[in-house]
């Protein structure tokens, strides 16, 4: 398939940026009754199971996928689509632009890679398009913002994949935690304990595959050389595309207990001690971390955790009876995923289940309805549960590798830092870590302006580089203020 010119395609931008200033209606008018077309942009894992999703909600018709691999997972999801009762015939891109010209195609889903959905969504919003985001809505910090801006004044349906904000049990929990019956809320934990192994490394730069647009693939981000054996999926654990399992999963456990406590900005600290531990390998991101949101009165505390409970075994630790869930503790007891328990971890209730089923439908409903606030997930709450993210992130890389003694006098002043550092030096040395050698990286506390959206203080100017990538000059991301 032949590839817009770059100069066409910048010149077409511009005007569709132009347009936006004031607003921009949908490309086609839709009847209450009437279908929402959907093109899906980024066909591997999760796009494809996202197809498959959307071809059973009502009032949603799939009609187009593109992947700037084809050759990965988009040709099959086709053929699957093409099965059945009930087939789907879709057209493939392996140009996402041309689906955006596409005049038929009422709103996209981008579930492609992190370092491409923010600007994914700004080309899309710019084509007149609905938008069903996936987690993280962005790779950076201002990239986010920009979105947030524009999709402000475009009068578009945009909702970020925080799936579970529709889970059933999170609102009862939040008004029970907001009723006291556990007393006061002590802090609130995200937990995602997912084991992760070793992503290998090559002795030299690999190829990208054959058939793949790399620089289509590659967008934004910066040519490096490919150190990992598996193109696909590791690029999660490489900053350049990625924003390792705190950007990965734990976004939805942020943005869980980021809610479930009432935060609609940003805590006035963050700070990250952490490191990659148990292998050496092409990924650079943590896969053992703590991030410490200083929000008042109640601080959220994120936990990564990719190694297993013990060495041999692919289980993993439990922490008050959670792996990869929120666990919010309290003067009286504490809430672990959807179960509350006593100080002495006697069940007390269980509240409603997790079904998530109604996220994606809530989006066409939204479209249909011609209402963008209705959504559960707005592309704002998205963006500062993804911004958290970065912001711990931002710790961690601007952070020094620091003795353990050191570590802990850092945070001695704090029960609940101090009492999670413990635990990781437990989980560590369980896993035959020796500290003295493989030392945690202790990031700077940082001092985050809400409204500036930057750091200010202390170790402000290395950590304000990291708040923008670097983008490749062909695929800047846009300004809008």
């Amino acid at each position: 398939m032949l590839l817009l010119k770059r100069r066409d395609f910048l010149i077409k931008s511009t005007i569709m940026t132009t347009g936006l200033a004031t607003g921009c209606a949908s490309t086609r008018i839709l009847g209450s009754n009437e279908s929402v077309h959907i093109g899906i942009i980024g066909v591997g894992g999760k796009g494809s199971h996202t197809a498959k999703q959307v071809i059973g909600i009502a009032g949603a018709r799939l009609v187009a996928l593109a992947d700037p691999d084809p050759n990965y997972k988009m040709g099959y999801c086709k053929d699957e689509l093409g099965k059945g009762e009930n087939p789907v015939d879709v057209k493939i891109y392996s140009d996402y632009r041309k689906l955006l010209e596409r005049k038929d195609i009422d709103a996209v889903i981008i579930a492609s890679c992190n370092h491409w959905h923010a600007l994914h969504a700004i080309h899309a919003l710019q084509a007149g398009k609905h938008i069903y985001l996936e987690k993280p809505v962005s790779h950076d910090v201002w990239q986010g913002r920009q979105l947030v801006s524009l999709s402000r004044r475009s009068g578009l349906v945009v909702q970020a994949g925080l799936q579970h904000r529709s889970a059933y049990c999170w609102p009862e929990i939040r008004e029970y935690l907001k009723e006291g019956h556990l007393g006061k809320i002590i802090c609130a934990r995200a937990l995602c304990y997912k084991r992760r192994k070793s992503i290998g490394v090559l002795s030299k730069p690999r190829k990208p595959p054959e058939g793949c647009d790399y620089d289509l693939w590659l967008g934004p981000a910066q040519e490096l050389p490919l150190m990992r054996p598996n193109f696909h999926y590791d690029w999660h654990w490489v900053w350049n595309t990625g924003n390792g399992d705190l950007g990965n999963q734990a976004v939805h456990q942020v943005d869980i207990g980021r809610w479930l406590l009432g935060e609609k900005r940003y805590p006035k600290r963050v700070s990250s001690i952490g490191g990659r531990f148990g292998y050496e390998d092409a990924g650079e991101t943590a896969n053992t971390q703590f991030i410490y949101y200083d929000y008042e009165p109640v601080p959220l505390i994120a936990e990564i955790r990719g190694l297993p409970e013990n060495p041999g075994v692919e289980s993993m630790s439990v922490y008050k009876k959670s792996r990869i869930s929120n666990v919010f503790e309290c003067e009286d007891g504490f809430i672990s995923d959807n179960v509350v328990y006593d100080v002495n971890g006697k069940m007390i209730r269980q509240f409603s289940g997790h079904g998530q089923e109604n996220h994606l439908p809530a989006f066409i409903q939204a479209i249909q309805d011609q209402n963008p606030q209705s959504v559960p997930c707005s592309v704002e709450d998205g963006h500062i549960s993804s911004a958290l993210c970065h912001l711990g992130n931002i710790s961690h890389r601007t952070g020094q590798s620091s003795e353990p003694d050191i570590i802990l006098q850092t945070v001695k002043s704090s029960t609940l830092q101090s009492e999670t550092l413990q635990r990781i030096f437990e989980h560590l040395t369980k896993n035959k870590i020796d500290l003295q050698k493989n030392k945690l990286i202790l990031g700077p506390t940082l001092t985050f302006d809400s409204n500036l959206e930057k750091f200010i203080g202390a170790g402000a100017q290395p950590a304000n580089a990291l708040l923008k990538d670097n983008y490749r000059e062909a695929w800047t991301v846009p300004e809008f203020t």
